[in-house]
């Protein structure tokens, strides 16, 4: 997977230049850099050419961007990075350092020391949980990128604040797809009620929805949770049963 960084800051950031930008035919995908997302995060990744990262956008209290789910012997908990500065767009949300990385390094060994996987991601998550971050997005860009490059997943990833795109809603997301040189937008089912589908028509740029339901995959600690982040996938079935999990919806 292109990592692009072997290109000028601005270029690496932008992914508006080189040959796969001007041949158009691209999909893109949009979503805020999220904290150890689900599995259908990283299924959009695999069917994109480029994924921005809306890096811009407002910080949610209370979403996926400081927080995801585990599995424990004990049910799911949450693994949550604490932040201040949450009136900031996300590029700008601190992160308090308490103790927090200590503690996920901890859950995770707790939860998934004895899963079948364990080793291949053991290390990653203690060199990512031994640096000191400051800046809750760069933390999250981390992960997503490091885990889409061993799931070899190959797509551009650019971000949002990098494109200065100056709009709102439905227009923004039009716009930087029109930026990216985008003929086909692969959205999230829940934006259908606010996608502005005529704005998209207009453009020339297709819109297609999401439709992933990852099936049922051997769990430790009993009955199956869904919706867990991709750490537990990764953690039981390693990198090729998470990579046919991602698969299920070319089928669809």
């Amino acid at each position: 997977m292109s990592e692009s960084f072997d290109r000028s800051p601005a270029a690496a950031e932008s992914g508006a230049t080189g040959a796969a930008a001007d041949e158009g035919g691209r999909t893109v995908a949009i979503h805020q850099p999220n904290y150890l997302p689900w599995l259908g995060y990283f299924e959009k990744i695999r069917r994109s050419d480029v994924f921005v990262f809306l890096d811009d956008a407002e910080y949610t209290t209370g979403s996926w961007i400081n927080r995801n789910k585990i599995k424990t012997p004990h049910g799911w908990t949450w693994l949550t990075v604490p932040v201040r500065g949450t009136s900031e767009p996300i590029a700008g949300v601190e992160i308090v350092d308490d103790g927090w990385r200590d503690t996920h390094r901890k859950s995770l060994q707790a939860s998934y020391g004895g899963a079948a996987h364990y080793e291949e991601f053991g290390a990653f998550f203690a060199a990512t949980y031994a640096r000191s971050w400051e800046s809750l997005c760069e933390l999250n860009v981390h992960l997503v990128r490091r885990l889409a490059d061993r799931l070899d997943l190959d797509c551009e990833f650019v971000r949002a604040s990098t494109l200065e795109v100056d709009a709102t809603g439905s227009e923004r997301i039009v716009r930087l797809c029109e930026e990216l040189g985008a003929d086909r937008y692969y959205s999230g089912e829940g934006a259908r009620s606010y996608n502005d589908h005529a704005r998209f028509e207009a453009a020339g740029i297709d819109l297609e929805y999401q439709s992933f339901d990852p099936p049922r995959y051997e769990q430790r600690f009993g009955e199956f949770l869904p919706t867990l982040s991709v750490v537990d996938p990764l953690m039981n079935l390693g990198i090729e049963g998470t990579r046919e999990l991602l698969a299920v919806s070319d089928d669809a």
